[in-house]
């Protein structure tokens, strides 16, 4: 039995060969939503035609295997030289791409419980108001 082909691979190559630093630049890239970008990870699907389409210049086999070279500029004798992307620096992009988007996302929890700490204080203040006014 054959294995399945891991598409989050197939996008972290495309994302790694344009250094695409979040899925979000990514999806612009490929003109999806990150919405749908994200449904691709989770359910390992991509749309092939898609991806063909927007990454013309890279080679198709590079694409879906990491073996060859990225592109298509080389000759048949270069492709099938070893590859210039390693699945470990795919695997090290992709995490450094996902503390980022961590760190990111720890940030807006921060800001957000700011947030709703200072409207908290407001609600406080119009409660002390409203008791008062009814004394």
């Amino acid at each position: 039995m054959k294995d399945k082909i891991d598409k989050s691979l197939i996008l972290s190559r495309i994302k790694f060969h344009y250094k695409f630093k979040s899925d979000a630049q990514l999806a612009r890239f490929l003109g999806l939503g990150t919405n749908t970008l994200a449904n691709w990870y989770t359910r390992n699907t991509i749309n092939y035609d898609l991806i063909f389409t927007k990454c013309d210049e890279l080679n198709p086999n590079w694409i879906i295997t990491g073996e060859g070279r990225p592109t298509k500029a080389y000759t048949n004798t270069e492709e099938n030289g070893a590859s210039t992307v390693t699945e470990q620096e795919v695997k090290n992009q992709t995490e450094y791409n996902q503390l980022t988007e961590i760190e990111r996302l720890h940030q807006i929890i921060t800001l957000q419980e700011g947030t709703i700490a200072a409207q908290a204080k407001t609600i406080e203040v119009m409660n002390k108001l409203i008791n008062a006014k009814d004394k």
